[in-house]
């Protein structure tokens, strides 16, 4: 149905009338309902806020007792960095000396390197140096000439004189006199004309091959060792027999049956004696003596004391001579002196005659002269202790000058 114009303006009226009641009522309904929650929010807030003063007051309470055990705290902490100062300035000088300790052990190990340096360079040239050593060994001329030498050390360290005491290289004909050509390195010689020959030997190759084994090697290399060692007092055995064979004691004058195998290391003669116990009395039934130089040096020094004793022993008989010639000659002397005091007293004896015959007979017959104006004759006698002979008072003095006149010249042809 088709409304007119009227009745649609009139119900579009209504109908803003109506709309604006309720919106009027509606307005008014709201603006209640919001007075009423701005009421219930104002109490709760001021209630909030209460609480919230409340917290607050609570939580300034708990923070001014915390501010003051933080002062508390503060003022504890002052004494105690106030007390710890001097700990400080101890831990900074401690800071320093470990720096400078630091500094130090940095120093020294950069020494210490330099000085492992310097050692392994060492170590190597000693490595060299041993390798040469061992291939000069392994040549029988400068093992010899290092016996030789080792030796003529040994022999001038015990106090003997080349040439007095020793001679070296020389042959036994020489001394002897006769012409063989048995030479010994060194010949000793001997208090009362004799001699002792010494001759050096140096077996080392079997040594040297042994002394590459550990000793504590087992197995196979062990008992190689042993063979070495064996074949090592093998050699040596052969030199001792070589040297008996040689008979240097039939060539050298006032020699014992015994001639000394110097060996120029110890450990060659041990490793020897070790390896074949019955060499040393296989070696002195021969008349060879084995020595090292230790003991070849207590040998010689022994040969010294005596030669010291020797010499000390012609120096007292010396000395003893001197003496009775010195009390024969003092014997002449007193023998002499009392011939003169015998003078003496005879001079004496014959002036108080002389002044006895002037004035007894001689003077009174001058005086019978005196008419005849002859001067006053005055002789003046003798005193008694100007005519005194002083004679010896010592016993050995007195008896050379009481011995008869015909005993002194006897005497004195003795005392030459």
């Amino acid at each position: 149905m088709t409304l007119s114009t009227p009745v649609l303006v009139l119900v579009v009226l209504l109908c803003l009338a109506a709309g604006a009641a309720l919106g009027a009522g509606g307005h008014a309904l709201i603006t209640g309902r919001r007075e009423s929650e701005r009421a219930q929010g104002t109490h709760e807030r001021a209630t909030t806020d209460a609480a919230e003063l409340g917290a607050a007051r609570a939580r300034a309470d708990e923070l001014a007792a915390q501010v003051a055990d933080l002062r508390e705290r503060a003022s504890a902490d002052a004494d105690v960095l106030q007390a710890l100062a001097p700990l400080r300035s101890g831990l900074a000088d401690v800071g320093h000396q470990v720096q400078r300790l630091e500094r130090e052990r940095a120093a020294r190990a950069a020494a210490l390197d330099e000085q492992l340096a310097a050692a392994r360079r060492a170590d190597a040239e000693l490595v060299a140096a041993t390798g040469e050593l061992g291939r000069a060994l392994r040549a029988g001329g400068s093992r010899g000439q290092w016996g030789e030498v080792t030796l003529r050390r040994v022999v001038e360290a015990s106090g003997m004189l080349a040439h007095v005491d020793f001679d070296t290289q020389r042959t036994a004909g020489t001394i002897s006199g006769s012409r063989s050509g048995a030479r010994p390195d060194l010949v000793v010689h001997l208090p009362g004309g004799r001699t002792l020959a010494v001759d050096a030997k140096v077996p080392m190759d079997a040594y040297l091959e042994a002394s590459a084994i550990d000793t504590g090697a087992r197995g196979a290399d062990a008992e190689r060792r042993e063979r070495l060692l064996a074949a090592h007092a093998k050699a040596l055995r052969g030199h001792v027999d070589a040297l008996a064979s040689r008979g240097y004691h039939a060539e050298l004058p006032g020699s014992p049956e015994l001639v000394v195998l110097f060996l120029p290391s110890e450990p060659l003669l041990g490793a020897a004696l070790e390896a074949d116990p019955g060499l040393l009395e296989h070696a002195l039934a021969r008349g060879v003596a084995p020595t090292s130089p230790s003991s070849l040096l207590a040998l010689l020094r022994a040969v010294a004391a005596v030669w010291s004793g020797e010499k000390a022993a012609d120096e007292a008989g010396e000395l003893l001579e001197l003496g009775r010639t010195l009390a024969d000659r003092l014997a002449t002397v007193a023998t002499h002196l009392g011939r003169v005091g015998s003078s003496l007293r005879s001079a004496v004896g014959h002036y108080n005659s002389a002044v006895g015959s002037i004035e007894g007979r001689l003077l009174v017959t001058a005086r019978s002269l005196e008419s005849l104006g002859a001067r006053d004759l005055e002789l003046r006698p003798l005193d008694a202790d100007d005519a005194q002979v002083r004679a010896f008072t010592a016993p050995e003095l007195a008896e050379a000058d009481a011995e008869p006149a015909q005993v002194r010249p006897e005497r004195e042809e003795r005392a030459g």
